[in-house]
């Protein structure tokens, strides 16, 4: 399977259950046996694909046991996170209450494609982190191009 390659943004909400219907668009990019946990900052819920799962965990193993302050970050992302996910009949899946919890999730949801994965939001939390970014996206274009792009030619980057 080709590696998938999440972008856009749905809004949804979480049934009385926990469950939630996942965007008919991310269906076959997730894939099955997916994991569902933290997201890097610990704002949001992710959705890994099997395949980016295993790379984020072979990043992680190599982490020495005895680096204690990383160590810490690989127990709080680990600890979240539950592999081998796949979606019902209906394409739910049940987001489990300490991960709703921790990520503030209530009932108004929004699925965000952020590139290998996908993000869930509280949606007025998204909102608010949208609008904090759009004010300030001249600083974060010049972090990006600075940081990870080089400059063409004609000077531009990104």
């Amino acid at each position: 399977m080709a590696i998938a390659e999440f972008s856009g943004h749905y809004a949804h909400n979480i049934d009385p259950k926990g469950r939630v219907t996942i965007p008919a668009a991310y269906r076959e990019g997730l894939g099955s046996g997916f994991t569902l946990g933290m997201n890097n900052d610990l704002t949001a819920l992710a959705l890994y694909p099997a395949e980016e799962w295993r790379a984020i965990g072979q990043r992680m193993n190599r982490i020495p046991v005895s680096d204690a302050h990383a160590m810490a970050y690989v127990r709080l992302i680990k600890a979240f996170s539950y592999p081998e996910q796949n979606l019902d009949a209906q394409g739910r899946l049940l987001l489990p209450s300490r991960l709703r919890e921790k990520a503030g999730l209530d009932r108004a949801i929004c699925f965000v494609g952020v590139g290998r994965f996908l993000e869930i939001w509280d949606e007025a939390r998204f909102d608010a982190f949208c609008m904090r970014s759009e004010a300030d996206l001249q600083s974060l274009m010049d972090y990006v191009n600075e940081r990870y792009f080089k400059p063409t030619e004609d000077g531009r980057a990104f």
